[in-house]
């Protein structure tokens, strides 16, 4: 069973962006199975997820604000302090990691903490800037 599941109630009206969402959920999933002792990608570590984890995210993030600031978009400051605080969060669970905090319920932690942060700012946030992001052409 998938622990979270793309569907079109996520859509944000770009291709784009949609198919960067539908990797962030397999990274979510991908952490999930790990948490529970499902094999994902042969010697898959924690270290491994969290730096995917970061750098997917990094490039998804500079890929909207991109088009936030070519397109004016209104909300860019708010939405970019978003994307701060999960960046920060992201980076104090691997500090944690690289401490010593145990690994299992760490990774049940960054999942919770993923999946709420993500599925909230996807149906919530990421959706209003579709009408931006459509009147300048990008869909």
């Amino acid at each position: 069973m998938t622990f979270v599941e793309w569907n079109k109630s996520f859509s944000v009206g770009v291709k784009m962006i949609d198919a960067q969402h539908k990797k962030l959920f397999a990274l979510i999933n991908d952490v999930h199975s790990a948490s529970i002792g499902k094999e994902i990608k042969g010697d898959t570590t924690l270290d491994i997820i969290i730096h995917e984890l970061m750098a997917y995210v990094d490039f998804h993030f500079k890929t909207e604000e991109k088009y936030f600031h070519e397109f004016g978009y209104e909300k860019t400051k708010e939405h970019e302090k978003q994307h701060k605080f999960y960046e920060d969060k992201i980076r104090d669970f691997y500090k944690r990691y690289l401490e010593g905090d145990a690994e299992i319920e760490l990774m049940r932690e960054i999942i919770i903490f993923i999946r709420d942060w993500i599925l909230n700012h996807i149906k919530i946030n990421d959706k209003e800037y579709t009408k931006c992001f459509n009147e300048h052409g990008l869909v």
